[in-house]
């Protein structure tokens, strides 16, 4: 599912193999959550998450990785029960916000997060990853 999403969005596919989300989503060292929506035994949808910290608020939340449902299962209300469900374990564990990323172009997101009343941002996303984050690691 993590294919179709980066299909959806018009980016190249994940590196991230069934083996990664087994290695990395159980287990002592476990680095996420998720949440899945089915349908009998069928997943059509699933939300990935892991926790984090807003300096600025001084309080605990989540951070939303991925968030994805299956095209013929879209508008039919799957992917405002799994934000939901994040939303009330956010509170639950004493969180008081979730934050998510989303592609500029991808305007069916964009107007769905914006119905749930998410609030963008203007800041700009960064990351550092394979040389880049290397050569900047020799550095240290």
């Amino acid at each position: 599912m993590a294919a179709a999403l980066s299909a959806h969005e018009g980016v190249t596919d994940p590196r991230f193999t069934p083996a990664d989300f087994e290695k990395y989503g159980f287990g002592e060292k476990k680095q996420f959550n998720s949440l899945v929506a089915e349908l009998g035994e069928q997943v059509i949808g699933y939300l990935i998450f892991c926790d984090s910290f807003h300096i600025g608020l001084g309080t605990p939340g989540f951070n939303i990785l991925d968030l994805f449902v299956g095209n013929e299962f879209r508008r039919n209300g799957v992917g405002k029960k799994l934000l939901s469900a994040l939303s009330l374990y956010c509170i639950e564990t004493g969180g008081t916000w979730i934050t998510w990323q989303c592609q500029p172009k991808n305007e069916t997101a964009l107007h769905f997060y914006r119905a749930i009343g998410g609030r963008q941002y203007t800041s700009l996303d960064f990351e550092l990853t394979d040389s880049a984050l290397s050569n900047l690691a020799k550095m240290a």
